[in-house]
């Protein structure tokens, strides 16, 4: 009986032992450690198994340095990679580990052989501290050099496991080799890439908000003319649109619909932790009046190849953090920084050549003589036809015209404006860095050069720009980043700009409405104030600007403790922007006031100081935590200066002429100054890897607002759930990722002018004295409004990520809802006042909509790879309340709502803001069709009074009457279409065979509506029009021909907007092709290289539209919110043809 107890007993403690060893052996253990002492590793191995460590100091060296990355690796893996090309294994006994020394038969076999290699990146770059395990022996293992070197003994046929962190694992056979070179794919989809988030990083899978992180390489960066391009199609939920396809013209971007109705929607950028000035401002035109000019880029000066990441954050909890800067999304651009190891070069290359990607087939010659001569009687034509001669009569000839006499006409021969003024462009693009690090600090040094010549004649940019940056390790725990850039660019936009229309409003314009001849010389209509073509344009205008930027940064930081750090940022931004216009002879500007010049001298600056503490520890097994907090100061100032001078006694000196001007108005200087002092605290904790909470907190005052407003507080709260991190999950194997994520929070804006809350004074010269000498006068301009406060976004977010496949397979989706209250908006006053409006807060915004992206591995073997990855986003606008009295606009659109701003006195204005509805909707009269006889004589067109206060004729425009009045007029007006951009897409793809790779890239737009004004001058036959689309007047109504599609060529052209303005202009646009072949590595080791790679590349493919102005992406007005949705003479978009090399030593 004692036996058979003592039996039992022994058996029951074997099982527990054997189950103790089994889940000793089980248990998971995280290690993430870059260059880090063993003692350090060993520690955290402790803290996270509960066990205890025994080992002889003689031996395992504590201090040596190793680096070392596993997640939810069982303790063997852990151990094994530790021990890795070591003399020591281990054991595990009474929840001890115990490290001893192989066994001779460990440390030698039979048949082993010397394997080296070297491992690095897909750009050729060494990768330092990869680890290198023989397969199956854990034990036996090394990690790289400098030079991402290794050598290692093992058996015949072994193979080997590469692994790095960010990187895809790699199993290489040594079956028949001993020398290998090993090239590394980066995984993306890794749950512990590290991201760069505000005011500091987070891995991947800890995030809690909508983020979306694009990393672009070499080819890429090269290629793009500024990093708007790098994020195009790329980002859900990001819209694009430009204001003009000219070098160098800005490009508005907006995330998830804009916020404001104000105009100033765009992102906040921050490079470096520099917090940019607002990429929507620019400098007020000399010109004033109805004029505008193309706004200028302000980031490009700021070099695509010098990017190492760029980071979108959407929802409130990821932007609150900046507080009232962060309403309409933060864009968090990181630039590349050394690495420890051996001098690396790159230079790269690349040469365009573009041309537009379409013209307009205007009327040929003969067509045009014939329009002409419709409009006129038989006596008074210009245009005779004989045969195939088109002969050409002067004004001061039409009663000589001799058929027989040849010096009463002239031969014109066809000239295509368009050809004259577009051009095939040559540019070129050059960019050079070199990097490395040694005893503890790491540098990056660039430089570029770009040609860029824009397809217009006289447009384009030369830019020189460099960058510094450099990190020091100072002591053990004092760190020091410093960071330099600047340019200096000379940019020519050459696009006249006034919102008059026809041939004197801009080259554009007067390439599609000139004559298709050049006049003979004798032509008294060459002396016409108003005579342009592209000649006078290319000879007798220019708009040139040169550009100054520097960038700077300093982050100090000190590591206080091992789970405290502190760092002290400072950084600042200063432009310089000198810009002149002018108009000589040869333009009807010009020639009205003896020569215009226009100079606008515009300086921008701003600077930061940041003190933020950061604390990152373990709550015992339960938690982690990661908390910020911050004090910040930000000063902000800009200058603009402009001087109007006219009168000039010599036309050779052109925008450096302002000596030779007989009279000059300086302007009265334009300052917008302000200050932000901002408190900031955010909070992470990740309870078990599975339950992720995040809290924020910013207090922002801004100087723009009086005492007792400038504060406003900004909270964010939002928890995720990583259920594949939950036991009931770990036997589905295809799933690797399944976080929801939820967040709520509060963002804000300031978008005024930072003197709104008080009156000020201008400067006016209105009376003289009794001796008749002009005095000046100042007079309050503006009303003040202490009451300002500001602008609110609330915004929820919902969403969920997942990855299946082992990540091959990733995505989000996204749901979101904000609401933007308290609107700064103008508000027209009545004229009894003396003040044309008032800045005030009334009103709300809400923004709704989804988003989702898809990333997939199709096909990933060793010499064949597929990916395909996409995004979709919807979001729907509307203005919820304008706190506006009941308006009646017209006789069918009633409601509480006011007018955009005017189109200029061929259209006047063409949006308008109702509460209820979408913002900026256009606004006009409908029509249907064209009036044939028989509405006019069987009385079904009962129109007494038409458009024009006439009476009705065959071949008018048919406008439709709504109220049934027998006249149309201002009451007939309806809703004709809506310019917000309900959805946005893009798509790419890439196959790589080897070294040789084919990508593509697709963004598309859908269901949104554009009012292209260029079919008032170009598609609308009248006596006000003077050249037309081929098909127009192929189509256009005659007594002969009574279409229902254009008007007769003597219409009276109406100033009024009409649906025949408005088109659809959703779009699908491929907007990169590339074919990349990087050359064998044994070629490149002969002549001393790393890697080379070639590749060519074209970019705007084709647009598949049925928009028929140059370009459906176009917004004539991208950054003024009363304006929306215009297309005002527009140049043509480039399709162009890149040719790169790209060289690393």
């Amino acid at each position: 009986m004692k036996t058979r107890t003592r039996t039992k007993m022994l058996l029951l403690l074997g099982v527990l032992l054997f189950g103790f060893t089994v889940s000793a052996w089980s248990q998971k253990v995280s290690l993430n450690f870059n260059n880090e002492k063993v003692e350090k590793i060993l520690s955290s191995i402790k803290a996270q198994t509960g066990m205890g460590l025994v080992f002889s100091d003689q031996l395992i060296d504590v201090n040596r340095k190793i680096s070392i990355q596993v997640k939810d690796a069982s303790l063997d893996e852990a151990l094994s990679k530790l021990l890795a090309g070591t003399k020591v294994t281990f054991e595990i006994k009474n929840n001890k580990i115990y490290f001893i020394e192989k066994k001779a038969d460990q440390q030698s076999g039979s048949r082993k052989k010397k394997v080296s290699g070297v491992v690095k990146d897909a750009t050729g770059e060494p990768i330092i501290g990869a680890n290198v395990v023989e397969k199956g022996v854990g034990t036996n293992g090394v990690i790289t050099n400098l030079d991402g070197e290794f050598t290692l003994e093992v058996p015949e046929n072994a193979s080997l496991i590469i692994s790095y962190i960010g990187y895809l694992q790699q199993d290489v056979s040594t079956k028949g080799k001993d020398a290998f070179n090993i090239i590394m794919k980066e995984d993306t989809k890794t749950l512990d890439e590290v991201v760069v988030v505000a005011y500091g990083t987070s891995r991947k899978g800890d995030l809690t908000g909508a983020i979306t992180s694009v990393r672009p390489d070499e080819n890429e960066a090269s290629k793009a003319i500024s990093i708007d391009n790098l994020l195009q199609g790329k980002v859900a939920g990001l819209s694009m649109s430009v204001s003009s396809s000219t070098p160098g013209a800005a490009n508005s971007i907006t995330i998830r619909g804009a916020n404001s109705l104000r105009g100033d929607n765009q992102p906040l950028y921050v490079i470096d932790n520099v917090p940019q000035a607002s990429t929507g401002e620019f400098a007020q035109s000399a010109m004033g009046g109805g004029d505008f000019q193309i706004a200028q880029d302000p980031l490009s000066s700021l070099n695509p190849s010098d990017i190492e990441d760029i980071t979108v954050l959407k929802d409130a909890s990821a932007t609150a953090i900046y507080g009232s800067r962060g309403a309409n999304g933060v864009i968090l651009i990181t630039t590349k920084k050394g690495k420890e190891g051996k001098a690396r070069i790159n230079v790269s290359a690349n040469f365009t050549i573009a041309d537009a990607a379409n013209l307009h087939k205007m009327m040929d010659l003969r067509s045009y003589g014939m329009y002409k001569n419709s409009q006129v009687e038989e006596a008074s034509r210009l245009f005779y036809f004989v045969g195939d001669e088109i002969r050409y009569v002067t004004n001061d000839k039409v009663a000589g015209y001799d058929p027989n006499d040849p010096t009463t006409y002239s031969l014109p021969d066809y000239v295509n404006w368009q050809k004259e003024l577009y051009r095939s462009a040559f540019s070129q693009n050059y960019s050079a860095s070199v990097s490395g690090g040694a005893n503890g600090m790491r540098y990056y040094f660039s430089a570029g050069f770009k040609n860029i010549e824009g397809i217009a004649r006289n447009t384009g940019i030369k830019q020189g720009d460099f960058r510094g940056n450099i990190n020091v390790d100072l002591s053990k725990t004092v760190t020091l980043a410093v960071n330099l850039s600047g340019s200096l660019k000379e940019n020519n936009m050459m696009g006249g700009g006034d919102t008059k229309g026809g041939p004197t409003g801009s080259a554009a314009r007067t390439a599609i409405d000139t004559q298709p001849f050049r006049k003979p010389s004798d032509d008294p209509t060459l002396q016409d104030a108003e005579n342009t073509d592209v000649d006078s344009w290319v000879t007798d205008y220019t708009d040139l600007a040169h550009d100054k930027t520097f960038r700077g940064s300093l982050d100090l930081g000190w590591k206080i403790t091992k789970f405290l750090r502190y760092n002290l940022r400072t950084g600042g931004n200063i432009m310089i922007n000198d810009r002149g216009r002018w108009y000589g002879l040869a333009l009807f500007k010009g020639r009205n006031e003896q020569g215009v010049l226009a100079l606008t001298d515009w300086n921008r600056s701003n600077y930061n100081v940041e003190n933020v503490f950061n604390l990152n520890t373990n709550l015992g097994k339960i938690a982690k935590l990661d908390a910020t907090l911050g004090i910040t100061y930000d000063v902000y100032k800009d200058l603009t200066k402009n001087i109007y001078a006219t009168n000039f006694t010599n036309f050779d000196f052109g925008v450096d002429g302002l000596h030779m001007a007989g009279q000059k108005d300086y302007k009265q200087p334009i300052q917008k100054d302000y200050q932000l002092l901002s408190y900031l605290g955010r909070v992470n904790l990740s309870f078990y890897d599975k339950y992720l909470v995040t809290a924020s907190l910013r207090v922002d005052g801004s100087s723009k607002f009086q005492k007792g407003k400038r504060f406003a507080y900004f909270p964010s709260a939002s928890i995720a759930w990583r259920m594949e991190q939950e036991e009931f999950m770990k036997d589905i194997n295809w799933l690797s990722q399944l976080k929801l994520r939820v967040s709520y929070g509060e963002t804000g804006s300031q978008s005024i002018a930072p003197y709104s809350t008080f009156s000020d004074y201008a400067r006016v010269m209105d009376y003289a004295t009794a001796n008749g000498e002009k005095e000046l006068a100042a007079v309050v301009s503006k009303l003040q409004n202490d009451g300002l406060k500001w602008e609110r976004t609330s915004s929820w977010n919902a969403g969920f990520d997942f990855g299946v496949l082992k990540q091959r397979i990733t995505g989000s989706f996204e749901y979101y809802k904000k609401k933007t209250s308290d609107l700064l908006i103008n508000r027209d006053l009545p004229l009894s006042s003396g003040f044309a409006s008032v800045t005030m807060n009334q009103g709300s915004l809400t923004n709704e909509g989804v988003e989702f992206s898809l990333d997939a591995t199709i096909i990933d073997n060793k010499e064949f790879q597929w990916s395909l990855g996409g995004n979709i986003g919807y979001n729907k606008t509307k203005i919820t309340e304008l706190g506006l009295p009941e308006s009646v606009f017209s006789d069918n659109v009633k409601g509480r709502g006011y007018l955009g701003n005017t189109l200029g006195s061929h259209f006047g204005v063409a949006n308008i803001f109702l509460e209820g509805k979408a913002p900026g909707l256009f606004y006009g009269y409908q029509t249907d069709g064209i009036v044939q006889e028989s509405d006019l004589t069987d009385g079904s067109y009962k129109i007494t009074k038409d458009i024009n206060g006439g009476v009705p004729q065959a071949g008018d425009i048919k406008f439709i009457d709504q109220n049934g009045d027998g006249e149309i007029n201002e009451a007939d007006k309806m809703i004709l279409g809506d310019p917000n951009r309900p959805m946005t897409y893009g798509f790419q793809t890439k196959l790589t065979y080897k070294g040789l790779s084919l990508s593509a890239a697709f963004t598309g737009v859908s269901g949104y509506d554009v009012l292209n004004t260029n079919v008032r001058y170009e598609q609308t036959p009248s006596r006000q029009t003077s050249n037309l689309y081929q098909k127009v007047y192929n189509g256009m109504w005659t007594a002969e021909n009574p279409t229902n599609l254009y008007p007769r060529s003597t219409y009276k052209m109406p100033d009024v907007v009409m649906d025949r303005y408005i088109e659809d202009a959703s779009y699908l646009r491929c907007s990169d092709i590339t074919l990349n072949y990087v050359l064998p590595n044994k070629w490149m080791k002969k002549i001393g290289f790393r890697t080379t790679s070639i590749f060519a590349s074209v970019k705007n493919a084709f647009v598949i539209t049925d928009y028929s102005g140059y370009d459906p992406e176009v917004n004539s007005f991208a950054f003024d919110g009363l304006r929306p949705g215009i297309d005002m003479s527009s140049f043509p978009n480039m399709r162009s043809f890149i040719f790169g090399i790209n060289v690393n030593f």
